[in-house]
């Protein structure tokens, strides 16, 4: 079931532990591509060179992950303490292609720090929790979920997001106690049902709870954290069936963060979704 769900999934059957940690690196410290345009930047120039198909290339854009590779990263030369990269890999087609590569995996990037208990079934539990037992589906909201009626059911869940990081956490509190623990573009449903990225938030602000509730928040703090961060991504594509339960908050999945990061989202009152302009 693990292996099944992970999003880090690496080209072979058997991977070493020194593999593994490899592709952490290259997803977490010195081949993190920032933008979706780099990130099929990188499959197209995969494609060209013949190290991917196209029919993967148009599946790993339509998930936004990248290709990597043994070795090569794209901060090459400058590359962080520890890390095992000694060339440059492109994330451009017209780049020359470089023959002999080793594939390695692909990349995504989490969310929540590993204490963070999301809504799986009823059961609240941590994400790398609900990884270790298998847990299969997500609370989410339904298609037809608005401001003023919020509906959940249980989306099958596509695959765990996981991986080392060194980066700032924002710490949201709300009025009534609530708190949570993201990383700073990590998606938060506001109280009038606009999808925003952590970082933007400032105390006075109101994020939407779980239940419905608006709910002002009375602190924002931030600290540095470096260990791993988790998130989930539901099979579904549907951007209300993509908001999740978390500590209390509704939350979007990775792919707000992903393949949607540029998008505008409001779930509205008097329509069941307005995405209007995407």
């Amino acid at each position: 079931m693990k292996n099944a769900l992970m999003a880090l999934v690496v080209a072979a059957t058997c991977v070493s532990t020194t593999a593994m940690a490899q592709l952490s690196a290259r997803c977490y410290q010195d081949d993190q591509l920032a933008t979706i345009d780099l990130a099929k930047g990188r499959n197209a120039w995969s494609r060209k060179c013949g190290y991917i198909t196209p029919q993967r290339e148009q599946y790993l854009n339509g998930e936004t992950e990248y290709q990597v590779y043994v070795n090569g990263c794209n901060t090459y030369p400058n590359v962080p303490a520890g890390s095992t990269c000694t060339f440059y890999v492109p994330v451009t087609e017209a780049d020359a292609c470089i023959g002999g590569l080793t594939k390695l995996g692909t990349c995504v990037a989490g969310c929540f720090t590993p204490s963070q208990h999301l809504d799986f079934n009823g059961r609240l539990l941590t994400v790398p929790d609900a990884y270790e037992s298998g847990v299969s589906t997500v609370t989410a909201l339904t298609a037809g979920s608005q401001l003023d009626a919020i509906d959940f059911s249980q989306q099958p869940i596509r695959s765990y997001v996981a991986g080392d990081t060194q980066e700032d956490i924002f710490v949201l509190k709300s009025a009534d106690g609530r708190r949570i623990e993201v990383t700073a573009e990590h998606p938060m449903l506001t109280g009038d049902g606009v999808m925003v990225k952590a970082k933007t938030l400032k105390v006075g602000d109101t994020l939407l709870g779980s239940d419905g509730k608006v709910l002002p928040l009375s602190s924002v703090t931030v600290f540095n954290y470096k260990g791993k961060v988790w998130n989930v991504r539901p099979e579904s594509h549907d951007k209300t069936e993509n908001v999740m339960s978390a500590e209390g908050f509704l939350t979007g999945s990775v792919r707000f963060q992903n393949e949607w990061a540029a998008d505008d989202y409001r779930l509205s009152v008097r329509d069941a979704l307005d995405v209007s302009g995407l």
